[in-house]
């Protein structure tokens, strides 16, 4: 099978040092499987989409000399395919509509602290209908397992973990939970690489693929980069974008992030060049055992 990896920011801000790390880490991790890299904005959240992150985005890509493959995949246009699909899986029986938040399902279930919540509360019927709905997988009991290439074996016990979750918001927007799934499997994406930050979640999407009867892609995550106070790098923590001047120095201090020391006679070359040689001397498994990378460490 074709390796294709995939960068899918969302334009909520500009690219910072974190979001730069993840996308050489998947870029890097596919050409040395000589494989396809493509772009996906993920802009499915209209709401939280910034003006103009999208073509800052594109520039700092540019930048930093990341060519993708193929062209540039919009979730948007995708919306009404992710609904339908939302709406097929309750006529199945594996999802229902539900006006509860989760504040207030966490408050049926008798625990603030609940993970594993379901509505029990017969909230939404044809005949009595309470407001706005959002549409939830019915969650079951069974184990997901899978083995990250980084982080090793990986259980979840869906339920107990996750419980019934949103794949349609009460907005109407499709949740990223499925926006991505379906987008992943539209464009044929055989392995994921991505912050650790998503690893949790990747059980709801093996269980959305199973029901889905999709295929289950590799995954890789990366640890992320944290600022001083332990805190992941992001537009809610203050991060800054990154410098799209200093290509040359940034793209060092990347492949150090990466476990990457670049050669001294690389140093001051131009990105594409400390990319091709990190190609040939990536290894993943430098990154063992480590969660989080702190950005004032280099």
């Amino acid at each position: 099978m074709t390796y294709i990896g995939r960068f899918a920011p969302s334009p909520t801000g500009s690219l910072h040092i974190g979001s730069l790390v993840t996308a050489v880490g998947s870029y890097i991790h596919a050409k040395q499987f000589g494989g396809k890299w493509v772009l996906r904005i993920e802009d499915i959240d209209q709401i939280r989409t910034a003006p103009g992150a999208t073509d800052s985005i594109l520039k700092t890509l540019d930048a930093y000399q990341l060519e993708w493959d193929g062209e540039i995949r919009y979730q948007s246009p995708e919306t009404k395919h992710y609904i339908k699909v939302a709406e097929k899986l309750i006529l199945q029986g594996l999802a229902f509509k539900c006006s509860c938040s989760r504040k207030k399902l966490k408050m049926v279930n008798n625990d603030s602290n609940a993970i594993g919540i379901r509505c029990q509360s017969n909230c939404w019927t044809e005949e009595n209908q309470l407001g706005p709905t959002s549409i939830r997988v019915i969650a079951d009991s069974s184990n997901i397992n899978f083995v990250d290439y980084l982080q090793g074996i990986q259980k979840c016990n869906l339920f107990n973990c996750m419980g019934d979750y949103v794949i349609v918001r009460r907005d109407s927007v499709p949740s990223y939970h499925l926006a991505t799934v379906l987008s992943d499997d539209l464009q044929g994406i055989t392995t994921i690489v991505r912050g650790i930050d998503l690893l949790e979640l990747t059980a709801i999407h093996i269980h959305l693929q199973q029901i889905l009867r999709l295929q289950t892609p590799n995954y890789l995550h990366l640890p992320v980069i944290v600022n001083s106070k332990g805190q992941k790098l992001s537009k809610q923590t203050g991060a800054a974008p990154v410098d799209n001047t200093d290509t040359t120095n940034i793209a060092v201090k990347v492949l150090n992030y990466l476990g990457l020391q670049a050669p001294k006679e690389l140093i001051g070359s131009q990105p594409k060049e400390l990319w091709n040689w990190a190609i040939k001397n990536w290894d993943p498994k430098i990154l063992n055992n480590k969660k989080q990378l702190k950005i004032d460490t280099l």
